[in-house]
């Protein structure tokens, strides 16, 4: 594409040059996703954009169908749950394992979880915050009367299996009966984290179940995108085994396999690769596991341009080791800063410009004095991970080029002029590597 940039840039016609665009999308929240706005990847044959339509059009129909599906399932009348409410809370603090004390504890649970599936109740905002509130409540309080620890962890193993057990009954009814099992997995954490101590660990079923979620073609992306922002959650805040990353990275690689998702679902699915701490696989191929699908994702010019950039920031913040040579994945996010700035020239003061900016200037650069001191590993942006007797000339040439691009999406108001971009064309042309292999394990980039 480098010629092709460097054509418009010498073109009169540079900030008005235009092709299909791809419809504005604001980055996906932090902690509750919105469900996906329609969006159309730009690939280059019709036939594709009509595909990737389709899908993303019965993935609405899934989502409204689920919206509205009214199946309720019977629960106890509040009078019998009032009457089983004093043995639950006993139960659940001093632990149990009869099978008749875990019939009462899944009687409450049904109770109070599968009231979701009644429209009438899910439909009130605050019954479902407080179901939540409830269901987090009890988790910190399980087996907290029980003082041996391992037995406390038994203890607590226990309540997560039978919370897990009426869950799932959510995942095959309506919309918010699925969302709010998403939301309640990610409580369940079998041991507690310890204060200024040891993170919390993850039951280990309800880990997988919420993986199952992404991997079934029976939940809508608009469920997915929920599932994909619990597993974030669980990766910030619980001790989570390699083997288990491994899987997470996995899982998130396959969902971006499908380049006709929508932007937002596949920007919440990087976001959860930011949160993986192993950089390479430690069984079988030995191969990165989330620098792998960064460089993917990066190297695919037919996705959203806003995706590819936050890909971009993934390659300077995720997980790496120094097996990996960071030449060629900067002339790729100085190539995409190129195919950024001939879209952002067609629809200056787009929403999704800002966004892009900043990752395009981060995937260089720390964000804190932290992160550009902290352990090689650990350092954040590019420009921190080239270090030692030779920094990187690509690296340190292409920072400031790129910058200027993502310093005018920041901006987001007047179109880039020639003279702005003029440098970055030549640099590419001049600079192109020889060979853009940038893990041994890996195939090369694209030109």
């Amino acid at each position: 594409m480098c010629i092709g940039f460097a054509g418009l840039v010498d073109s009169a016609a540079f900030a008005q040059e235009s092709a299909p665009a791809v419809p504005a999308q604001d980055p996906p929240a932090a902690a509750a996703p919105a469900t996906p706005a329609p969006v159309a990847a730009a690939p280059a044959a019709p036939a594709t954009v009509d595909a990737c339509q389709q899908r993303i059009l019965q993935q609405q129909q899934m989502a409204r169908a689920l919206q509205n599906l009214r199946e309720p399932i019977t629960v106890l009348d509040k009078n019998e749950a009032a009457k089983l409410r004093r043995d639950y809370t006993k139960l659940v603090a001093d632990g149990y394992s009869a099978e008749a004390d875990s019939k009462k504890v899944k009687d409450y649970l049904q109770f109070m979880l599968l009231r979701v599936t009644d429209p009438e109740f899910s439909a009130v905002p605050s019954n479902l915050q407080n179901l939540l509130k409830d269901v987090e409540s009890d988790m910190q309080r399980a087996a907290g009367n029980v003082g041996n620890p391992a037995t406390q962890q038994n203890a607590r193993r226990k309540f997560c299996g039978d919370v897990l057990e009426v869950t799932k009954q959510l995942l095959t009814n309506s919309f918010d009966s699925r969302v709010t099992a998403v939301s309640v997995l990610k409580h369940l954490h079998e041991t507690k984290a310890v204060p200024g101590g040891s993170a919390a660990r993850m039951h280990a079923e309800s880990l997988t179940t919420l993986l199952s979620v992404l991997e079934s073609d029976q939940q809508p992306d608009a469920v997915k995108v929920f599932a994909a922002d619990a597993i974030r959650n669980v990766l910030r805040n619980c001790d989570i085994l390699e083997t288990d990353q491994f899987r997470i990275c996995d899982g998130i690689a396959k969902q971006l396999a499908d380049r006709c998702s929508e932007s937002a679902y596949q920007q919440t699915l990087l976001e959860v690769l930011f949160e993986i701490r192993r950089p390479r696989k430690t069984i079988g191929s030995n191969e990165p596991t989330v620098m792998k699908v960064f460089a993917s994702v990066l190297d695919d010019r037919q996705r959203p341009i806003e995706v590819r950039c936050l890909a971009a920031m993934g390659i300077g913040r995720g997980a790496y080791d120094g097996q990996m040579r960071l030449d060629p994945l900067a002339w790729k996010i100085a190539q995409l800063a190129g195919d950024a700035a001939v879209e952002f020239n067609r629809s200056p003061g787009d929403a999704r410009w800002p966004a892009c900016g900043a990752s395009l200037v981060f995937a260089y650069r720390h964000a804190s004095a932290e992160e550009a001191v902290a352990a090689p590993a650990d350092r954040k942006g590019l420009l921190n991970r080239s270090t030692g007797a030779a920094p990187s000339k690509v690296i340190a040439e292409s920072a400031n080029l790129v910058k200027v691009v993502g310093l005018g999406l920041l901006k987001n108001s007047d179109a880039l002029t020639r003279e702005e971009v003029l440098p970055l064309a030549e640099w590419l042309n001049a600079n192109k590597p020889a060979e853009l292999k940038w893990d041994d394990r890996l195939p090369a980039l694209t030109p």
